[in-house]
């Protein structure tokens, strides 16, 4: 059978014996109990609407950010948690907008201008050639987030 859900449930799922693997994407920390094999890296990006005045920039700063309104991950997601880590390393004071549930809807607000992303890597790559979306490095950012068979 075939799951799909957060990181945390499904690592509760597994400390408990009732599934046997997980593909997750985790920060890389240990997981009491659990062996993590880290599969690949898949680092987290600032994405923008291409109608949004820095996507014409191709290195955005921390200065550039501050006024910015962000479309965050909901809480308790390893995006959000790794993406408020980034924050505050960076001592950036960031304006959130929204908080949303799914990858998907944070991408749509995105398109349509609603405010800035961070968002993996590997969920925006169609979007990013296609235009639909610009992606950029996120300035001082360390990747700590990798896929990982659990």
């Amino acid at each position: 059978m075939l799951t799909v859900k957060k990181a945390r449930p499904l690592m509760e799922l597994l400390r408990d014996f009732e599934i046997d693997l997980a593909i997750v994407s985790l920060s890389m920390q240990p997981q009491e109990g659990l062996h993590v094999i880290p599969l690949l890296a898949d680092e987290l990006r600032l994405v923008l609407s291409p109608q949004n005045p820095l996507a014409q920039k191709k290195t955005i700063e921390l200065a550039d950010l501050q006024s910015e309104p962000f479309l965050i991950h909901e809480a308790g997601s390893t995006s959000r948690e790794l993406a408020e880590r980034w924050a505050q390393e960076n001592q950036l004071r960031w304006q959130v907008r929204m908080e949303l549930g799914a990858i998907e809807t944070i991408k749509e607000a995105t398109k349509h201008n609603m405010g800035v992303s961070i968002l993996p890597y590997r969920s925006v790559v169609r979007e990013g050639e296609t235009g639909e979306l610009v992606i950029r490095e996120l300035p001082g950012y360390v990747n700590r987030r990798h896929i990982c068979l659990v």
